[in-house]
């Protein structure tokens, strides 16, 4: 058998005898560069020839020849000297090629003088264009995916791939970085795409799973799975080798303007510094939920998270089997971002911070999927599902539980039982873990259990048959809040999957099923809050975490609750659950805060500052998604929390008769009971409108 080393010399053999036949001019040199030039040339690749000559020196038309009639590929070029120090200087991509140069026939002087130019150019070009650099990686990236989470990955162009590794050796080359030690991680590389372009006998990157099969048996696999996590394993290596070089390439790059940067209180012991998520200069690493925290406010205030801070989080200790209120207020924080949920779940697993708070993570990891049609690893497409998700997180009633679900959902693939319900004991155990009330274990379960429980129905049933919506209701036990969330969780799912997945036809015969199932639900029946206490104003730190407390307030009218909502935005208390009850006695409330800033609570300040009346009016409120829905006379809000949401909700309002709140995930849900006589579409309209739009200088009231 040909082993791919030697597949890999015979297509360089053939490049060097095709060059072989090119007239090189007198005063002329021609060079091999990119993959001929450093020895990982596969069978079907460019051959990359450069004539570097003299300026004045005249070139025949017919020099390519005997490579354009040989009718393979080639990417051919005349330069001078200068211009190839010029393209070096202005083609990022073009100078990757250029610095690796191999003589192949006339003035060796010359070509030594374009290496010696092209290099020194790509130094300068490297500390002046630094973040350009860097961008050009990141759209490849994005172009490509990642070679860690994809069922198909781009074994050159994909994070992790070789384009890493040629980024980082010239990195090393600009000397800004130390030079990379991934000779294994090349090898295995280069010996895919070789068998890859053998076996579909042309340029291929992609390693699909059919071709990936006969390439593992050839490698010494035992399967295309193995040769897969071998491949992951070694991208994460390789992407964790560049992140270094680029942070010591950072450090490097020469700085016009250095000054002490304010640092900004977030959560508690950590901060915002120069943009991005820090800790705090006394945070204290005995906490096991500090990771967890970090991931929260990354994930909440969309900042990257500091190199340095993985370093000092290697102190924090593994977390207990029971969370607080205030850790799962941030695991539940971390799942609720479209857009940087997947970022900073892939930081905190990449420093084994994930595993610890979900401990079932490590059997999912990098592992492929059997279903063909996936194109993502398992733990890549329960991450894609939770985003997903979090894009309706203002459309269900409870956000937290469908991004539960959606995390656990394939979390059991790979075990020798049904992954749906070993997925559903493992996302019980979790709820419990959280003290989650039992009736949110109950539906969690459920949703994880029979996830896939409306595909098998469909595939045997008439979707307009009515019996076919009692099977469904019977599987999620008649439960209306498993019903809404399953919706959203299947077509998350589907869509999570790959394209096509998600057909029109099967987006109609779902909601057909989902629609007739609802209305063979009775109504739901929302039950007012019950406050007891008569106090004016109070502030009761809770005695068992030293960043919750709860505000007790009364007063003549709604209106007046401005001062005390505008008291608690001012200080940065994030509020997670409130009610309020209007009677004849006047209007009584209580709210349940966290202290983000990491100070304690002073209940004779907080009334100090409420009896000065300085805050009179709510802070601005920055636009977000809302969703609203009717109940006869009970609205329920939906809108992602933020400050002064709150209290920009209460001011749109008309009279109520009561008003509850909770916070779940990153989405704020109120619910509220309208006195009658209001005009329900313009009671929607202008809740709508201050919630979608915010505002800036607004005054309650």
């Amino acid at each position: 058998m040909i082993s791919p080393a030697e597949r890999r010399k015979a297509a360089a053999d053939k490049a060097y005898e095709l060059l072989g036949g090119i007239d090189i001019p007198p005063g002329a040199a021609l060079v091999a560069t990119g993959s001929l030039a450093t020895n990982t040339m596969a069978p079907h690749s460019d051959i990359d020839a450069l004539l570097i000559c003299e300026p004045g020196i005249e070139v025949p038309e017919s020099l390519w020849y005997p490579l354009w009639e040989s009718k393979m590929r080639a990417d051919t070029a005349v330069r001078t000297v200068d211009e190839c120090a010029q393209v070096a200087a202005s083609d990022i991509t073009a100078a990757f090629g250029m610095l690796e140069m191999k003589h192949l026939r006339g003035e060796e002087a010359l070509t030594q003088r374009a290496r010696e130019a092209v290099l020194q150019q790509w130094r300068v070009m490297v500390r002046k264009n630094f973040e350009q650099i860097l961008d050009t990686a990141i759209a490849r990236w994005r172009r490509s995916g990642s070679v860690v989470s994809m069922t198909r990955p781009d074994i050159k162009h994909g994070r992790g791939g070789l384009r890493d590794i040629q980024l980082i050796q010239a990195l090393a080359l600009g000397n800004v970085c130390d030079p990379p030690q991934l000779d294994a991680e090349m090898q295995l590389l280069l010996d895919v795409r070789t068998l890859l372009h053998h076996t579909t006998r042309r340029a291929r990157d992609v390693l699909d799973p059919e071709f990936a099969v006969d390439i593992a048996i050839e490698l010494g696999f035992e399967d295309r799975y193995s040769l897969a996590t071998t491949l992951a394993h070694n991208a994460r290596s390789i992407d964790a080798a560049l992140a270094k070089a680029l942070q010591q390439g950072r450090d490097l790059v020469p700085r016009r303007f250095v000054r002490a940067q304010p640092r900004k209180p977030i959560d508690v012991d950590v901060v915002e510094v120069a943009g991005e998520v820090a800790l705090a200069r006394k945070a204290r690493l005995e906490d096991p939920w500090l990771p967890l925290r970090v991931g929260a406010s990354s994930v909440r205030t969309g900042l990257p998270i500091a190199k340095n801070v993985w370093k000092q989080l290697e102190q924090t200790p593994t977390p207990p089997q029971l969370w607080p209120k205030s850790a799962v207020t941030d695991f539940f924080a971390v799942l609720s971002s479209a857009e940087h949920t997947i970022r900073v779940v892939r930081e905190l697993d990449e420093h084994g911070h994930w595993s610890n708070v979900v401990p079932w993570w490590d059997a999912i990891r990098d592992r492929m999927p059997r279903e063909p049609i996936h194109i993502h690893t398992i733990d890549q497409h329960c991450l894609e599902v939770v985003a997903l998700c979090a894009q309706q997180g203002v459309e269900v009633p409870r956000p937290d539980l469908l991004a539960l679900a959606a995390l656990f959902h394939d979390i059991a693939k790979g075990q020798n039982r049904p992954h749906a319900a070993l997925g559903a004991e493992y996302v019980t155990e979790m709820a419990a873990r959280l003290q989650l009330p039992l009736r949110d274990q109950q539906v969690v379960s459920t949703l994880v259990a029979e996830h896939t429980t409306i595909f098998e129905l469909l595939q045997h049933n008439d979707p307009q048959d009515p019996s076919l919506a009692e099977q469904f209701l019977d599987c999620l036990n008649f439960d209306p809040l498993a019903l809404q969330l399953m919706e959203v969780l299947v077509e998350s799912d589907s869509k999570g999957t790959g394209p096509g997945v998600w057909t029109p036809m099967r987006a109609h015969n779902v909601a057909q099923v989902c629609q007739q199932a609802r209305s063979n639900l009775n109504q739901l029946c929302f039950i007012a809050p019950h406050i007891s206490h008569q106090a004016s104003l109070a502030l009761i730190p809770d005695a068992t975490s030293s960043n919750e407390a709860t505000v007790q307030w009364s007063g003549e009218y709604l209106r007046a609750i401005v001062r005390v909502l505008a008291l608690i935005a001012a200080k940065n208390w994030n509020i997670t659950q409130a009610a309020l009850v209007v009677d004849d006695d006047g209007v009584r409330a209580e709210f349940q805060v966290r202290n983000h800033t990491g100070t304690a609570f002073d209940p004779v300040e907080f009334n100090q500052a409420y009896n000065s009346g300085v805050f009179s009016s709510l802070p601005d409120l920055d636009p977000g998604p809302v969703a609203t829905a009717w109940q006869g006379d009970v609205l329920e809000v939906r809108t992602l929390d933020r400050r002064a949401a709150l209290g920009a909700c209460i001011g749109a309002l008309p009279e109520v008769q009561w008003l509850s709140q909770q916070l779940r995930g990153g989405t704020m849900i109120a619910q509220c009971k309208l006195v009658d006589g209001f005009d329900r579409a313009k009671v929607e309209r202008d809740v709508t409108r201050v919630l979608s739009n915010g505002y800036h200088g607004y005054v309650q009231p």
